[in-house]
């Protein structure tokens, strides 16, 4: 039996409300899910058509705080020493529509890699939300090496080539990549950037992914955060039509 796949939605906002905090979503603006793929939510007595992103990844890798930087709220639980996602949590976007409810929804996965036991739990949840999900962030950083947890869910959840498709590897953190610079405001030096780029040629070959696939971020200095929504517009614009 397939686990029962509830979501604790944190907050209800509207496309226009996404936008003008984070103008990359602007895609969004003049569109609605296609119904023929649309990812279908019960809410209350009605459904709703949504465009579905899902947020997974190993705990404490950043996943809260980049959502959190990306929709202008604290809406996403975050801890600085230990996973805290101990549920699947939302944030909604409706879009304007005269006929029948649509949402952007952007939802935030258990954390994996502190429990083996939560962990073959929580892998059946991620199956689950998959099936559901037009795009999929998976978030790695740029700091650590050991893969291991990664090529293990990969292999349980994106085997075949579509399923790969959907998936965009957020590497945060590569303001930590050696080596370490104190500048401030932050910046990425040319020593770090060709480190960075060494770690998602090692990733690609790993995870059997694009090197396109792989958007080095960092959550806290706020780079290249535009350009994860960017690769994410590309995932998302086919099962949009217009509004």
């Amino acid at each position: 039996m397939k686990p029962a796949l509830a979501c604790t939605v944190k907050l209800i906002r509207s496309i226009d409300d996404l936008v003008s905090h984070c103008d990359a979503f602007n895609f969004l603006q003049d569109g609605l899910p296609m119904p023929a793929s649309a990812s279908r939510w019960r809410r209350g007595r009605e459904v709703s058509e949504d465009l579905q992103v899902i947020v997974m990844g190993k705990s404490g890798y950043g996943k809260s705080t980049t959502l959190n930087s990306l929709i202008g709220e604290v809406a996403f639980d975050t801890s600085d020493t230990e996973g805290c996602t101990r549920i699947m949590q939302s944030v909604e976007f409706k879009f304007p529509s005269a006929v029948g409810l649509h949402y952007f929804s952007l939802a935030d996965l258990p954390g994996i890699g502190e429990n083996p036991q939560l962990d073959a739990e929580y892998i059946e949840l991620y199956r689950a939300a998959l099936e559901k999900a037009h795009a999929v962030i998976y978030f790695m950083r740029a700091d650590q090496r050991d893969y291991a947890v990664d090529e293990w869910v990969f292999g349980e959840l994106f085997q075949q080539r579509a399923e790969r498709a959907k998936v965009i590897v957020a590497l945060n953190a590569i303001d930590k990549v050696e080596p370490l610079n104190r500048r401030q405001p932050v910046e990425i030096s040319v020593d770090q950037w060709n480190n960075v780029d060494l770690r998602i040629a090692g990733i690609s070959k790993k995870l059997k992914l694009a090197t396109t696939a792989i958007v080095p971020i960092s959550a806290t200095a706020q780079i290249n955060t535009h350009r994860l929504v960017a690769r994410l517009s590309k995932l998302l614009l086919p099962h949009m039509q217009p509004g």
